[in-house]
């Protein structure tokens, strides 16, 4: 609980609401490295993370405000190591 609430002092917070595996929202997005029909793999404030599925597809991207919504049917959520490669969309540098 204690290093919960340090990070998100220190601005590094990030939700995952899940919802019967078929409907993820995410915030504290800060970019999106790429996504298809298979898979959804972003940044956020605390790493790389990638939704893994059939039929996804990305409802709502609002990276000023760090929020992404996906819809499909979800098989997985999963961190994975940064990448280098540049974002297909990327939130405004503050």
């Amino acid at each position: 609980m204690e290093k919960e609430q340090e990070a998100r002092a220190a601005g590094k917070s990030h939700t995952l609401n899940l919802e019967n595996r078929q409907r993820a929202e995410l915030t504290g997005v800060s970019e999106v490295l790429g996504f298809d029909e298979g898979q959804v793999i972003l940044m956020t404030e605390n790493g790389e993370i990638a939704l893994t599925g059939e039929g996804l597809h990305v409802t709502r991207l609002m990276l000023e405000d760090g929020k992404l919504a996906v819809e499909g049917k979800i098989d997985s959520v999963f961190y994975t190591q940064p990448s280098r490669r540049r974002g297909l969309f990327r939130g405004r540098s503050k």
